[in-house]
């Protein structure tokens, strides 16, 4: 009997416990929600799973500018990788605003906590929590969502049902007639025109200032970058040297600027700028920073000196 009067007596002592751990957190959480500085709202409290939900953040700007969102409160919740996107916090003078899109991708009732909100001068503050209902996206396998068969309605055949018809064999006709009557007309005299072609060195020049004008390696593109200027690096051998640099390999193209009496140094200034540039496009190796711009003028060097280079009318190797 003595124990358990004991045992009951424990239990007792343990539930209470957790009665004040519970009343404790429970204060907490009333703590956060009284201190919220900061707005966190939904357009709508219902979002179906795996759909984009677009949670909006507001900050008075009296509070000063905000530097970071904490998300961890959230993770049990809300893992890391399911906040897809968010923008960068925009001020219209009263607000900061952000807004976060996220996905949920488990049917849940649940509450998202205040989030922490560090601000430019160390400061901290708090939003509000936001109850959230996810709900299943309806199955389109679900024999339930799915409307009833209804019959076809027939309609009665009527002539202009067969206007599309009509009218494509006369546009047919239309067609056949006016190449006929082209065929057929008087030649007329014309005035004979003549177009000179841009020199393959202008147009390779042209297109260099372009490709500087991207600024595809500050930008984070080196790969792009070295695509293009092989590119118009071969594009130019092929015109100038009658050459198939577009589709020959680096070993390829050289072996044929040997056969042109192409001099040595220019061939081997050549070979290093195009195997670099090989690497960065295939190998993902990047090259020195000082080589971006000593690339960019080595071609320019090169098709300059090459333009004035004696032509004796060769024959083109192109296949």
């Amino acid at each position: 009997m003595r124990e358990v009067f004991a045992n009951g007596y424990d239990g007792i002592i343990q539930t209470s416990r957790k009665l004040q751990t519970f009343g404790k957190f429970c204060a907490l959480c009333s703590a956060l929600q009284a201190q919220a500085q900061a707005e966190l709202r939904a357009d709508s409290n219902h979002v179906e799973t795996g759909n984009p939900f677009a949670l909006h953040l507001r900050l008075p700007a009296a509070l000063g500018k905000p530097d970071s969102l904490s998300f961890g409160v959230w993770s049990n919740l809300l893992p890391p990788q399911n906040i897809v996107s968010q923008t960068e916090w925009q001020s219209d003078g009263k607000f900061f605003n952000k807004t976060l899109t996220v996905l949920f991708f488990d049917e849940d009732s649940l509450e998202l906590p205040p989030l922490l909100i560090v601000l430019h001068k160390g400061d901290t503050a708090y939003s509000n929590s936001l109850p959230i209902i996810v709900t299943a996206t309806p199955s389109p396998d679900d024999l339930n969502d799915m409307a009833s068969i209804k019959d076809i309605h027939r309609e009665e055949t009527r002539w202009t049902d067969y206007w599309p018809w009509m009218l494509g064999g006369l546009g047919v006709l239309g067609l056949v007639l006016w190449l006929y009557w082209l065929a057929n007309r008087q030649p007329q005299t014309k005035i004979q025109s003549r177009t000179i072609e841009t020199p393959a060195h202008e147009l390779a020049l042209k297109k260099l200032d372009v490709l500087s004008q991207k600024k595809l390696i500050v930008n984070g593109f080196v790969k792009e970058h070295y695509a293009e200027l092989t590119f118009i690096l071969r594009e130019y051998l092929e015109k100038r040297f009658g050459i198939p640099a577009l589709e020959s390999t680096t070993e390829e193209t050289l072996g044929y600027l040997k056969n042109r009496n192409v001099p040595t140094q220019m061939s081997e200034q050549l070979q290093t700028l195009l195997e670099q540039a090989d690497l960065a496009k295939f190998a993902k190796i990047i090259p020195p920073e000082s080589f971006h711009a000593e690339a960019m003028e080595r071609s320019r060097k090169m098709i300059l000196e090459t333009s004035a280079f004696p032509d004796k009318r060769i024959t083109p190797l192109l296949r």
